[in-house]
């Protein structure tokens, strides 16, 4: 007999998911939403999806309104905890620990997954058994859907990463959870806004095999609170760039630079794309929203303006 309240492990749960999804939580009910609904309608993979939340008030009531309408189900699992943390790596690490999946990756609460994505993400790295890491093309939406931006992954140089910014986001990364245990390679607890970018540095200097998806795979919400173009960010990615470089690399920073930018334009990166999507307003919302093809620049010039610090 059924014990009350216990119901019997999902297949998934049991034999490993494909996917572990991890988001760090922290003020941001109002966006969370659409992140765990663009997760959950994911096809033809199993996953779980940790949200790791550091005591926003109304978690606990927004958990069950929101596990209700995306039950677990066979192939998925949402668990949602709200504990204190020290910030967003530190939960990052704590939701990768707990997981099981093969691949993992994180999403923040303001990002996306567009549908299918993580089917296809699965059989690249199924294809590629050696590659540890798939890097995807990302969307960048402004807060009323606008199409801003479309961003394809691109070929990293370590000394351009070193001097300059991350152009392939997190919300496009995916890793091997065998490559995460066997290296370690975990996220920078320490470090408040610019995790990723050491975490890509050290990757790029460990030379860890990776490969690029030529679709797109996520969306990015620009908003004047992305903490990577803030005062505090943007001195932080500066102090883990010194760490890693010599005055030497740095006196040649815009020799990367070129080198990047002619790379980018051999692949044909520099020109407009039509293109449309499907996202979440509301993750309460029974359907995503139909976005119409449209021609998108494929060069960010809001992100530059952002990126100028406010006093």
């Amino acid at each position: 007999m059924e014990k009350k309240g216990w119901h019997p492990p999902a297949w998934g749960v049991l034999f490993g998911m494909d996917f572990t999804i991890v988001t760090p939580s922290f003020g941001q009910i109002t966006h969370l939403g659409c992140c765990i609904a663009s997760v959950a309608d994911q096809k033809d993979v199993s996953l779980e999806h940790i949200v790791q939340d550091n005591e926003t008030p109304g978690f606990a009531e927004f958990s069950k309104k929101i596990k209700q309408k995306w039950p677990d189900r066979s192939n998925y699992r949402l668990t949602m905890e709200s504990e204190p943390d020290q910030g967003m790596y530190q939960a990052i690490n704590r939701g990768l620990k707990k997981g099981t999946g093969k691949f993992c990756a994180y999403l923040n609460c303001d990002e996306q997954y567009l549908p299918g994505a993580l089917g296809r993400v699965k059989e690249a790295f199924q294809k590629s058994p050696k590659v540890e890491i798939l890097y995807g093309g990302f969307l960048v939406v402004d807060e009323t859907t606008k199409l801003i931006t479309a961003q394809k992954p691109v070929l990293m140089s370590w000394r351009h990463l070193a001097t300059s910014h991350l152009p392939n986001f997190s919300c496009g990364t995916f890793f091997r959870r065998s490559m995460l245990e066997h290296d370690q390679a975990y996220f920078d607890p320490s470090l408040r806004f610019c995790g990723d970018l050491e975490w890509n540095l050290s990757r790029l200097q460990k030379k860890t095999p990776s490969h690029r998806l030529s679709s797109f795979t996520s969306v990015f919400l620009e908003h004047s609170l992305n903490a990577g173009v803030s005062l505090a960010g943007l001195r932080e990615a500066a102090a883990i760039q010194r760490k890693v470089s010599s005055p030497s690399v740095r006196s040649l920073r815009w020799l990367w630079r070129i080198g990047h930018w002619t790379r980018k334009f051999a692949e044909g990166q520099y020109f407009p794309q039509k293109i449309g999507c499907s996202i979440y307003r509301s993750g309460f919302e029974p359907h995503r929203k139909t976005i119409p093809a449209t021609w998108v620049s494929p060069l960010w010039r809001s992100r530059i303006r952002l990126k100028t610090p406010q006093h």
